[in-house]
């Protein structure tokens, strides 16, 4: 599922480990566990703390770093999708509104047509990016709810 998602198979193979994990795991544990290199833990865990999935802990009397996931389905879910769109579609938004906002008097009809279909393509993803924003609560928790009610209002 990592690449479905996103991240690359280590990633994904340390961020399952930590998911099921009943405790938090060090960078050896997983090390040892998945049998990888300590760079390639060291890398992939921070990337998925980047990414908002993974929290390091740490405990009095003890040196080394502990690392546990976002345990909330949900809160994992939202996180993710939230991180996907800042990552993907929102710089995509960016560039085309740049380049439909650089437009040139007596641009020749090629470029024209060029910047109508953008600015046609620009209206829908923002019709989308707007729609993103209205499904996805801000309580990762109120998303099954959100869901429920969405789909009952499209039965009716």
């Amino acid at each position: 599922m990592a690449n479905a998602w996103g991240i690359n198979r280590t990633m994904g193979q340390i961020h399952a480990l930590l998911y099921i994990s009943p405790r938090p795991l060090t960078a050896d544990d997983l090390m040892h566990r998945l049998q990888i290199s300590r760079g390639n833990v060291s890398m992939s865990l921070r990337s998925l703390e980047e990414w908002g999935v993974v929290q390091r802990l740490h405990y009095t009397g003890d040196r080394r770093e502990h690392y546990r996931s976002v345990g909330d389905v949900w809160v994992l879910f939202h996180t993710i999708v939230q991180e996907r769109k800042r990552r993907e579609f929102d710089p995509m938004l960016r560039s085309l509104r740049e380049f439909l906002n650089d437009a040139v008097p007596g641009e020749d009809a090629g470029l024209a047509h060029y910047r109508t279909q953008l600015g046609e393509l620009l209206a829908v993803l923002e019709t989308l990016d707007s729609l993103f924003s209205r499904m996805l609560p801000r309580d990762p928790r109120d998303l099954p709810r959100v869901l429920e009610v969405q789909v009952e209002g499209l039965e009716e």
